[in-house]
């Protein structure tokens, strides 16, 4: 085992096999055990004993990129909006039944004749 997989063991908690025969070897991760351990053990003796009294607050900070995504939202909503409405604009609706079908008047239109030219309608 190395020094890595070693710190990275006691900083997880774990307990692999070739740990112990680590620590019985190198100092540097024994001393690292044994602050990890006095810390654990000092956390969960402040867990047990201290308790906050009522007064006791902590400010904190109001982080600064809150009014920067303020901002930014108050940007983007309306240009996704726009972006919205250019994309799902109103097309016009052809009615492809008036073209098809044949009109009471001896004059026919512009529809009525592309209508009988590409669609063969009307030709006897």
């Amino acid at each position: 085992m190395h020094c890595d997989d070693a710190a990275r063991a006691l900083y997880a908690g774990e307990n692999p096999s070739d740990l112990e025969l680590h620590l019985s070897a190198c100092d540097e991760c024994r001393h690292l055990s044994d602050d990890l351990a006095q810390m654990n053990s000092a956390f969960a003796l402040a867990r047990v004993k201290w308790v906050p009294s009522p007064s006791f607050r902590v400010a904190l900070p109001i982080a600064p990129w809150r009014r920067l995504a303020i901002a930014a939202s108050l940007l983007v909503i309306p240009l996704a909006g726009w972006a919205a409405a250019s994309v799902w604009s109103t097309r016009p609706n052809y009615d492809v039944a008036s073209v098809l079908e044949p009109r009471a008047t001896a004059e026919q239109t512009d529809r009525e004749l592309l209508g009988a030219l590409f669609l063969g309608e009307g030709q006897e």
